[in-house]
C-alpha cells in the first residue's frame, strides 16, 4: 500500500475516533479514572528520563518564547501504581523489579505528555487529541495521530 493509499485507509478507519486537542491535566485527569497514576518526585536514575525529556521538549519547542528561559517550565512527575489495573502496561515494558515504575511526564504550558512506558505514552497522545486546524488542513500532524490509532490497533 503506497503513502497517498495508506492516508485514506487511516481515514476511513479512525476518523470516529479522533478526540479535539485537550490539555494535559485533563489526559492525566481521564488516566487517573482508568489508573492509579500519583504524582511524584523522581529518583536519581528516573531523573535522567526527565533530563532526556526537557532536552526534546526545548529543541522542539525552540522558537516558542517560553522555552527561552527554562525557570517558565514546570515538568511534573507522575509514578503508575503497578497492580491490576495497570498490569498490561507493566507486562509491556517487561518490569519485573519492584524498582522500577512507569512514569508520565507533563508540562501544562508546552501541552507535552510523555511516558518511559511507549504504549502508555501513544494511548495518552491519542487521549489528549489533536488540534481541529491539523484535521482541517490534512496536515502531516494528522497523519501521524492518525497513525497512532493502527500502532495501537497493531500491537
Amino acid at each position: 500500500m503506497d503513502h497517498d493509499e495508506y492516508e485514506v485507509y487511516l481515514k476511513q478507519q479512525y476518523s470516529h475516533e479522533i478526540r479535539p486537542l485537550q490539555s494535559v491535566n485533563k489526559v492525566i485527569s481521564a488516566f487517573q479514572k482508568k489508573l492509579d497514576i500519583v504524582e511524584t518526585e523522581l529518583s536519581e536514575p528516573e531523573s535522567i528520563f526527565l533530563k532526556m525529556t526537557m532536552l526534546n521538549y526545548i529543541y522542539v519547542h525552540i522558537k516558542n518564547p517560553i522555552t527561552s528561559n527554562l525557570g517558565n517550565l514546570n515538568f511534573i512527575s507522575y509514578e503508575v501504581v503497578r497492580n491490576e489495573k495497570s498490569d498490561h502496561y507493566y507486562n509491556q515494558m517487561r518490569i519485573s523489579s519492584g524498582n522500577e515504575s512507569i512514569l508520565v511526564i507533563i508540562e501544562p504550558q508546552l501541552n507535552e505528555i510523555t511516558s518511559n512506558c511507549e504504549e502508555l505514552k501513544v494511548d495518552m497522545i491519542i487521549e489528549r487529541g489533536i488540534d481541529t486546524s491539523h484535521v482541517n488542513q490534512d496536515t502531516d500532524e494528522f497523519f501521524a495521530y492518525l497513525m497512532l490509532f493502527d500502532h495501537n490497533e497493531n500491537h
